[in-house]
Parts: C-alpha cells; structure tokens; sequence
C-alpha cells in the first residue's frame, strides 16, 4: 500500500502549488507599511481597506481564491518551506550558548 502524503491527501497537485503558491504566500504574510495608526484611531475602514496587507488567514485566503482551507494551509507551508531556511536552528543548538558560528566547526564537530 502505498503511503499518502499531505499534499496528496488534500487534493493538492504540484500544478496548483505553482499556480497558486506566490499568490497564497504573499496574501499570507504580514507586509504592511504603517500609514498612520488605524488601529489605535479605531478606523475600521481604514483596517479592512489595509487587511490584505496586515496577512490573511488560510480561510480567508480561501474565500478569496477559491480554494479549500485545507488546500491554502498545505500550498502556503510547501511554499515557505521553500523559501525560507528553516534547518538553521539545529546549527544554533549544536554550536550552543556563547559561540559564533563558523562553518569549518561544524565540518570538524560533524
């Protein structure tokens, strides 16, 4: 029996991850440039007209696209892990408190 992955199990197919992955992940993250305080001057207009920008959730990332919640969550984690380094803090742990890392330790140490 073969085994499931979770891209598979949501219905999601690398041709959806490469249609939809830049537009999931830049609705996704926090980009804003401040433009006054709406939030503290309790404008909610001026919220709701910024909230692309603050970052959406997966279900209203959802609505908007057309996608299930499920879909938008698994496209968006494919993509980050993509695009960001996330191994990094398994060099900060091994190296540990007080230390610079430098790669010719970590060859050493191996």
């Amino acid at each position: 029996m073969a085994k499931q992955t979770r891209q598979s199990q949501f219905g999601v197919s690398n041709d959806m991850i490469e249609r939809y992955g830049d537009e999931i992940f830049q609705l996704s993250h926090n980009k804003q440039t401040r433009r006054g305080d709406p939030v503290r001057k309790l404008d909610f207009e001026a919220i709701e007209a910024q909230r692309a920008e603050l970052g959406l959730t997966d279900a209203q990332i959802s609505e908007r696209i057309g996608l299930g919640e499920d879909q938008v969550m698994v496209i968006r984690t494919i993509v980050e892990h993509r695009r960001f380094h996330t191994g990094h803090y398994k060099r900060l742990y091994k190296l540990g408190g007080g230390k610079r890392y430098r790669p010719e330790r970590e060859d050493d140490e191996g």
